[in-house]
């Protein structure tokens, strides 16, 4: 009897694995890889790459043979050797999207294959998506995400099982016309945060996060407040007489009172690490950086981000495309490279989202006083205001390369609808000669600061290589 028990308890363990390893497979064949990894477009020395900003959208896009206007935006992708753009929302397969959906508070909306297919369709040929919106559906959310592009034939950077994949570059093409990508961001939650594998400790899945910090130097005086006080301790780790630590933020003794916000220096060395290697096996490299701070508010990127893209140069990096804040910030020539501290939106239509979904980075706040812990109740912060044109404003930024060299720099205005109701607005088009001109003129005052020459020619922005460096 007992034999038979067991034989009977072995026969059924054996038929739940085989149901399970057909799961998997079944899932594998439904989100399988793509036969053929996608290639690069064109042939011959000559590179042409075509960057955007974000792309978060909730409907369909316009066909070429409806709409003329969008069919131009998707000539230019098509028309490039390589196309990209941060995408700003999870994938999810619709038949399992309820199940993580079963909370009633409102949440970010996700897309589906019918976006992977779109990208692919607008000439869209990597992604990247370290940014604040890649774990909004959790581990599960990423992983199907991943799936529905591998199977779309859409590459995709900046996240992974672990800190290994997330930050390793994702490589395009063949030598002499090898292209590296490598995605970042530094609007991140801690949690969306991916980690290392150490040994056989597996690392968690997540994005590739340049994490930062505040250094706060305070006058005599004031340090002396403060260390009377009783809210601050002497540093437990050096017990230096110079230092505090208050709220968790160290808090040191100078001449004058500064903040300062600096990178995780361990981050931005693995970061720029990748970029060695990347430069040592591609004739190009890309670095796509998502970030918001200060806050959306802001036209001028933080200090520590524009110090991170020019090391990112240093390293090895042909061109750093920024992203994240809604709006254009200016462009910088560092080395005879390439920095584009933000495209702005390309496809983003959140009219109609439900306030609470929006998150601190989407809402507006500011960034560095959400680090320092100074917002209060982020609850009470209010909702974004998106009328002015400058959120509806975009370029693609339109690079070539000969032999790894960069050779020109074309920006095209991309309208995204700012005459139209808000619930309308979102689609990219092409700019109309007057909103182009008004676009590109705002972002040559936004690229002076940086000592960067932009004109108008033939209704698009060039940017004088030769005139622009620092």
């Amino acid at each position: 009897m007992m034999n038979m028990e067991r034989a009977e308890k072995i026969r059924f363990a054996s038929l739940a694995a085989f149901v399970l390893i057909l799961a998997f497979v079944g899932w594998r064949l439904r989100f399988k890889r793509p036969e053929s990894r996608p290639q690069l477009r064109g042939a011959g020395d000559t590179l042409i790459i075509a960057a955007t900003g974000d792309w978060f959208l909730r409907g369909p896009m316009p066909s070429d043979e409806t709409d003329r206007d969008d069919g131009g935006v998707a000539q230019i992708l098509n028309g490039a050797s390589l196309g990209l753009t941060t995408l700003e929302q999870d994938l999810l397969d619709e038949k399992k999207a309820p199940t993580l959906e079963k909370s009633s508070v409102p949440r970010w909306p996700y897309g589906t294959t019918r976006d992977a297919k779109q990208l692919k369709r607008i000439g869209f040929t990597l992604v990247s998506l370290a940014n604040n919106h890649a774990a909004d559906y959790g581990i599960e959310g990423m992983k199907q995400t991943w799936g529905i592009l591998d199977h779309e034939g859409v590459l995709h950077a900046g996240s992974g099982e672990s800190l290994e994949q997330a930050m390793a570059p994702v490589y395009v093409g063949a030598a002499p016309r090898r292209v590296a990508v490598i995605a970042v961001t530094t609007s991140a939650t801690s949690e969306s945060r991916a980690t290392y594998t150490q040994g056989e400790i597996l690392g968690r899945p997540g994005v590739n996060v340049l994490r930062y910090s505040p250094r706060v130097t305070v006058d005599p005086s004031t340090f002396a407040t403060l260390s009377g006080s009783g809210i601050g301790a002497h540093s437990a780790t050096s017990n230096d007489p110079n230092q505090v630590i208050l709220s968790g933020t160290v808090i040191r003794k100078g001449q004058k009172t500064t903040v300062e916000f600096v990178g995780n220096e361990q981050d931005s060395n693995d970061v720029l690490a990748q970029i060695r290697v990347a430069r040592s096996n591609a004739g190009v490299v890309i670095v796509m950086l998502h970030s918001h701070e200060p806050s959306n508010e802001s036209d001028t990127p933080a200090e520590f981000v524009q110090q991170f893209a020019r090391a990112a140069i240093d390293a090895g990096a042909n061109v750093v495309v920024g992203d994240g804040p809604h709006q254009l910030r200016g462009i910088e020539l560092y080395r005879g490279r390439l920095i584009l501290y933000s495209l702005g939106n390309f496809a983003f239509q959140s009219g109609g989202i439900d306030p609470s979904a929006v998150d601190v980075y989407d809402r507006g706040v500011d960034l560095f006083g959400l680090t320092l812990g100074t917002l209060g109740n982020l609850e009470s912060q209010p909702a974004p205001n998106r009328e002015e044109p400058i959120w509806w404003e975009s370029v693609i930024a339109i690079t070539k390369f000969d032999h790894g060299t960069l050779k020109s720099i074309q920006l095209q205005p991309v309208d995204l609808g700012v005459d139209l109701a808000m619930p309308q607005r979102g689609v990219p088009r092409i700019a109309t000669p007057q909103r182009g001109a008004e676009i590109l003129q705002r972002l040559a005052l936004l690229s002076q600061p940086f000592g960067t020459q932009l004109r108008i020619e033939n209704g698009l922005g060039i940017v004088d290589i030769g005139q622009s460096q620092r």
